[in-house]
């Protein structure tokens, strides 16, 4: 009997001493593991890009800059500076206009904002967060050569990267030789990162 009992004396300590240990090995893993998660790098905020809606006295209109580049998730902020303009997807959706989005892309169109109505500086904004390229257009001035041009993230292979009136059983309508010669390149874009009209 005299044995059982120190048996029972000394299988007290030993089992203390392993659950202490299991406990102390949970707590250390648990402050590696709350290290590691602190030290990762915080993922990037997204960007608000800001393009201005422009008119000069001689009557010039334009997208200041008409060419940007950005990552997915930023956000685009136009700003109403002078005139009365629009910010307008080249999408069938926007009155059978030549599709110039990615195909997956939601199309936008601001509708026409004025300089000074309903505020000055009056502004439209839309996130972009499919890659691709992006055209869109001035509805009153697209043919004077009113455009722009967004490259989201990698410029892949998407309608605005093909040739103008790329798909003529569409039956789109066509963008105007004016406006066509005021894209910047997607070339251009991809190594200035951000191109302005001459």
């Amino acid at each position: 009997m005299r044995k059982a009992v120190q048996l029972d004396r000394w299988s007290g300590p030993v089992r203390t001493k392993k659950a202490f240990g299991r406990t102390v090995k949970a707590f250390l893993v648990a402050c590696l593991a709350g290290t590691a998660i602190f030290n990762q790098v915080a993922p990037a905020t997204a960007a608000t890009i800001e393009v201005k809606l422009m008119q000069t006295p001689a009557g010039n209109t334009y997208f200041d800059p008409a060419g940007v580049h950005i990552a997915p998730g930023d956000t685009v902020r136009w700003v109403q500076i002078e005139g009365f303009h629009s910010i307008t997807a080249y999408h069938p959706s926007n009155d059978n206009h030549e599709l110039r989005i990615p195909v997956s892309a939601q199309p936008w169109d601001s509708d026409i904002l004025l300089a000074h109505f309903p505020k000055r500086g009056a502004t439209f904004e839309h996130i972009f967060t499919v890659p691709g390229v992006y055209d869109y257009f001035c509805k009153p001035h697209e043919m004077a050569g009113m455009v722009g041009r967004i490259v989201v993230g990698d410029p892949g292979d998407g309608p605005a990267t093909k040739p103008f009136g790329h798909a003529p059983s569409a039956r789109w309508k066509l963008v105007p030789e004016a406006a066509r010669k005021a894209f910047p390149s997607v070339a251009e874009i991809m190594q200035k990162g951000t191109v302005r009209v001459p």
